[in-house]
């Protein structure tokens, strides 16, 4: 599974507002539905995530990670 917890950590550390990354990041604003997803662990495509680490200045690690399946974790533990 994908997780944005560090993007969600990232901004909070560095006090910024969806408010900045819908209006103050030409041209790579984001769409409070992208925004929305980023904050439920959704789908978001490589062009989202490339923003991202412009905006940032990060690599991807700053902004996602990957966690074990739980479905994967449960056939290994069988």
């Amino acid at each position: 599974m994908i997780t944005f917890r560090p993007f969600r950590e990232l901004i909070k550390e560095k006090n910024i507002s969806t408010y900045f990354l819908r209006n103050k990041c030409e041209p790579y604003n984001l769409d409070n539905k992208t925004i929305e997803r980023l904050m439920r662990d959704e789908s978001v495509s490589t062009n989202t995530i490339d923003a991202l680490c412009q905006i940032f200045h990060c690599d991807l690690k700053d902004i996602m990670e990957v966690l074990p399946d739980e479905m994967n974790t449960e056939k290994n533990d069988a």
